[in-house]
């Protein structure tokens, strides 16, 4: 059976990302040709099939002279260009959020194909609801019509997590609850390291509806998610740039396949589970 490989997070861009310093650029075939690099998983060699594609995040930033519509554009142009290979994502700040905007990522996922919003609380600095009415009311009041259109078109939510005091990944567990019916992905396994990844799976073993994202995950923190929700609820993401996908796809493959004490053993349909079965399903493809 072929394997295939979907990745849930990559950035494109042409030009220089001054703010997150992804530069010079990273342009769609860029990102095709490392999809495309040679690697083998399982011993038989091996490609993304396709990745989803998000607006470099530096476009997006509060400061951003760009419009919504601007911050997106070269994403919309590279999913038409390549429809078979790239998908579209949508960078949400909340703060541009308004019945326009609103219009226009209901046409983008209806009439374009997108299939993923996705929330960076330490990028565009708000917080995430949580139930104390004095302090979550604004947070429910800027977010919860994103989480209630994500519903309404049955697409996921990627929140990036990881910082404090913005992102960490207990502040999903709130609005996980308050949305039940919307699928949350947890970015990077809740941190980009190790140390808050615990509470990140802390908050999917509490709610069906998180999934994890493995980007920037340590292999031994890979392997205590999938003893913790399972490998239904882990889907792969290469975070490139700036990371490498072959090593992403390596950390995946090497923590789920090999013999304890350094891999799990699970077995291959698991990991093909995690490296695009479980993101085709989430998707809809």
């Amino acid at each position: 059976m072929k394997l295939s490989i979907l990745d849930a997070l990559t950035h494109i861009s042409t030009g220089p990302d001054d703010v997150i310093g992804w530069g010079p650029r990273f342009l769609a075939e860029d990102l095709l040709a490392q999809m495309d690099a040679p690697r083998k998983v399982f011993g038989e060699p091996a490609r993304i099939d396709k990745a989803i594609v998000f607006p470099a995040l530096g476009l997006t930033v509060p400061t951003s002279t760009l419009s919504f519509e601007e911050q997106h554009a070269y994403v919309i142009e590279s999913v038409a260009k390549y429809p078979d290979r790239l998908i579209g994502g949508i960078v949400m700040h909340p703060r541009l959020w308004n019945d326009r905007v609103a219009g226009t990522v209901r046409a983008m996922v209806r009439e374009q194909g997108f299939k993923m919003l996705y929330l960076n609380p330490s990028l565009h600095k708000f917080w995430l609801p949580i139930k104390t009415p004095s302090e979550g009311e604004g947070s429910r009041k800027l977010l919860y019509p994103i989480f209630e259109a994500a519903r309404e078109l049955g697409i996921p939510v990627m929140i990036h997590t990881g910082e404090q005091p913005y992102a960490l990944p207990a502040t999903v567990d709130f609005v996980a609850g308050a949305f039940p019916d919307v699928s949350i992905l947890i970015a990077h396994l809740g941190t980009q390291g190790e140390m808050l990844t615990v509470e990140a799976l802390l908050v999917a073993d509490r709610h069906p509806n998180v999934y994890l994202e493995t980007s920037w995950a340590m292999p031994h923190m890979l392997i205590e998610a999938v003893h913790e929700v399972g490998a239904d609820r882990l889907v792969f993401g290469s975070n490139m740039p700036p990371l490498e996908a072959t090593q992403q796809i390596m950390n995946v493959e090497e923590a789920m396949t090999f013999d304890p004490p350094i891999g799990m053993s699970a077995s291959e349909g698991d990991t093909r589970k995690v490296l695009g079965g479980n993101l085709a399903r989430l998707l809809g493809l």
